[in-house]
């Protein structure tokens, strides 16, 4: 499965360079961000497994302090010039020199990219009760109406729970979704039309 990273970065140049750097390590979906405040629209609404964020970004107090705010399980990665003061630098899982080797590099890039990710991702996928009959129904083909209906709960409710099997599963397509209920036996697939 595809990691979801972000690069916010004002330099085109560099984020090619790490996104390059990154397809060469691990499969991963990248999103280049030019500005915090995008960065934190985004946040707000999307799970991310991965941020790259450049030290420039974080100059503007108020737009810093909302991106700590948001901060999720996601694991977050500074860029800097010279390893000088990072505000927060606790928030954060490495900081990088832009002036790092490649031999220094390449090996902190990996550990990052491979640590714990697959372990967050154990716990994470780990569904309620209710989510995982939610999951049933959106995999059997019917509509978060339908799905209410069936459940006595709320359209708004189901639409919450969608929300939470992709997040913690990482699969955003009804076909993904019903391809992860079959092979987890929530249905047979006999069921599937």
């Amino acid at each position: 499965m595809a990691q979801h990273i972000i690069i916010a970065e004002p330099s085109y140049l560099m984020k090619r360079g790490i996104s390059a750097v990154i397809s060469d390590i691990v499969q991963a979906e990248v999103i280049f961000m030019d500005e915090l405040q995008e960065l934190n629209n985004y946040l707000e609404t999307n799970p991310v497994d991965l941020v790259f964020i450049d030290e420039q970004l974080l100059s503007n107090k108020t737009q810093r302090d909302l991106f700590f705010q948001l901060q999720s399980e996601a694991r977050y990665i500074v860029l800097t010039n010279d390893r000088q003061e990072i505000p927060a630098r606790k928030k954060f899982t490495e900081v990088i020199s832009r002036n790092a080797p490649k031999e220094k590099l390449i090996p902190l890039l990996e550990k990052v990219l491979g640590d714990s990710s697959v372990e967050n991702r154990k716990k994470s996928a780990i569904l309620s009760e209710r989510e995982n009959e939610v999951l049933k129904q959106v995999a059997l083909g019917y509509t978060n109406q339908q799905i209410a209906d069936r459940l006595f709960i709320s359209k708004h409710t189901v639409i919450s729970h969608r929300k939470n099997i992709t997040s913690k599963l990482g699969i955003k397509t009804v076909s993904g979704l019903t391809v992860y209920a079959v092979l987890n036996n929530l249905i047979p697939k006999d069921q599937i039309e």
